[in-house]
């Protein structure tokens, strides 16, 4: 519900809003992914190399919209996405 409000929010403002919307998401979510990558023993390649291409899928999905008009996003804004983010994942952990 957190993410489609955010969401819904980013595509009223305009294209280029919810691509920067897009881009900040995605960038948040490839350091939330090195989180676990760092949290991952050291033998245990097949997760890794899982964990690796979701990173650089994020990572390309970001720059593209960026590429295609999307622009920066206030830093409040991106606060306010990660304190979300923060929520969401946390409730989510204890359901």
């Amino acid at each position: 519900m957190g993410s489609f409000s955010i969401g819904t929010l980013a595509g009223l403002a305009g294209d280029k809003w919810c691509l920067g919307f897009v881009a900040e998401t995605e960038q948040q979510v490839v350091e939330h992914l090195q989180g676990h990558l760092q949290q991952l023993p050291a033998q245990d390649m097949k997760s890794r190399a899982i964990l690796q291409q979701m990173m650089e899928d994020e990572a390309r999905h970001g720059t593209v919209a960026m590429t295609i008009g999307g622009v920066e996003l206030p830093a409040v804004v991106k606060a306010a996405m990660r304190l979300c983010s923060r929520v969401m994942t946390r409730t989510a952990y204890w359901i």
